[in-house]
């Protein structure tokens, strides 16, 4: 019997438009990622898919790769290009960081998440300015806090965005109805504008149930409110900026979760998180519209249960990547054609509704399959949702040192969650543990 493993963001069209019947014998035409490429042939084999004819184009992306349905698109615009997609498992940064530095088996088109756009953005010279290529025309198709995360700081553009991951609050409102808490979309985010709201609302549901928790782990509470601030741990100077006032506040708002005890202090993707929301211990989460696709994954049973709303505070990004052309590519004007294809809003929609990427390109915001009810979220229309959502994330100047310095921050806060460290020790440790590491990495300290 053959086995065809889905990613958990791959199963998101599951709750409006389809059933875990209809994506398991989906599987074979969704991208092989024992294969490594769309065609069934070897990663790198040069093959291309069958049938294609012209010149063979490779685009690298990472298990979930582009929908069937695009890359026959592209069949049909390009007839003269065969472009075969090769599907890199493992550590992708890594892989396309040596194929960059050795020239060996570069991809025509590579996609780069949006977590490592910042770290490729400090070896421009790996990739072709798209500018030059007239990316500047196609700048007001898309929204401009997503573009100009992948422009350097000398205005290359290294990337056209592929998606954006607004955020938001899924929530299970047969339980915060049972609970006689706001339940109604609206009702529920007139009601938790700000976090002490939020909080406020946690309160009365833990004395209503001592074991229901409105807050995963200090870490997601943490994590959105410095990005709500419009700053990160680096500024544009190039200066560490961690123990300054935003990162702060942002550290004693999640410190309050836990001081209130509302947080069920529970591991992102682990087995007892998973429980809880299968258990509806946890019937609130924040997360990006992709977010759908795990709650659908840990509890398929509670399909039609689920609400979305905005969060506290307004929304901000979390996720969304890039396609970009290796320098020294051949055919390069054909590759950015053929991006500018793949990334148009009719391709977007496709992806948003096979695996949940929300669409990057304003101009798919009108679309009315954004405004389909889904199915697993009570027939809401949430794309609505998250569209509002995009309009309100702040841009955030990513340094390429900015995921490394963060990192105490979250280390210490799994301390105090978990082995009740001393919050005030805690944050003193994180502050100078990652002022080392800014210094280790040429940030002004």
């Amino acid at each position: 019997m053959t086995t065809c493993p889905i990613p958990r963001r791959g199963v998101l069209a599951l709750g409006g438009v389809a059933s875990m019947a209809t994506a398991l014998t989906a599987c074979s035409t969704a991208v092989n990622p024992s294969s490594g490429n769309s065609s069934g042939a070897p990663a790198g084999s040069g093959q291309t898919q069958p049938g294609s004819g012209g010149a063979e184009m490779v685009l690298w992306t990472w298990p979930e790769g582009f929908a069937q349905a695009v890359l026959d698109s592209v069949k049909q615009k390009f007839p003269d290009v065969a472009l075969r997609q090769d599907v890199i498992g493992g550590d992708f940064k890594q892989r396309l960081s040596v194929a960059l530095q050795t020239k060996d088996s570069r991809p025509t088109i590579t996609g780069v998440k949006g977590e490592d756009i910042a770290f490729f953005a400090a070896e421009p010279d790996y990739f072709v300015d798209l500018n030059t290529l007239g990316a500047a025309e196609h700048k007001d198709h898309f929204l401009d806090w997503k573009w100009a995360q992948a422009m350097t700081e000398d205005g290359r553009q290294l990337g056209i965005p592929i998606d954006i991951g607004p955020t938001a609050l899924f929530y299970r409102f047969d339980i915060f109805e049972q609970m006689g808490l706001p339940f109604e979309p609206e009702a529920l985010a007139a009601a938790i504008r700000t976090w002490d709201d939020y909080f406020a609302l946690g309160t009365e549901m833990k004395g209503k149930d001592p074991e229901t928790f409105l807050i995963r782990n200090l870490s997601g509470v943490f994590d959105t409110v410095v990005k709500q601030s419009g700053k990160n741990y680096i500024d544009e100077s190039h200066a560490f900026i961690g123990g300054a006032e935003h990162v702060r506040a942002a550290w004693d708002t999640a410190v309050k979760a836990r001081t209130l005890g509302i947080s069920a202090a529970l591991t992102s993707n682990s087995p007892d998180s998973t429980a809880a929301v299968a258990a509806g211990k946890l019937p609130a989460d924040l997360g990006a519209s992709w977010h759908l696709a795990d709650l659908i994954v840990d509890a398929p049973d509670t399909s039609g249960k689920w609400h979305v709303c905005p969060h506290p505070g307004d929304a901000t990004n979390n996720g969304g990547s890039f396609l970009a052309i290796p320098a020294d590519t051949p055919e390069a004007a054909k590759a950015f054609e053929i991006i500018l294809h793949i990334l148009n809003a009719e391709n977007q929609i496709i992806e948003y509704g096979d695996k949940g990427n929300f669409p990057a390109n304003a101009e798919a915001f009108n679309s009315d399959a954004l405004k389909a009810p889904v199915e697993f979220l009570g027939g809401q229309p949430a794309g609505e949702i998250f569209a509002k959502a995009a309009e309100t994330v702040r841009p955030l100047y990513e340094h390429p040192a900015n995921n490394t310095v963060s990192g105490p921050f979250f280390a210490e806060l799994q301390l105090v969650e978990s082995s009740g460290k001393d919050p005030e020790q805690a944050w003193t440790d994180a502050v100078e543990a990652a002022k080392r590491l800014a210094e280790q990495a040429g940030v002004t300290v």
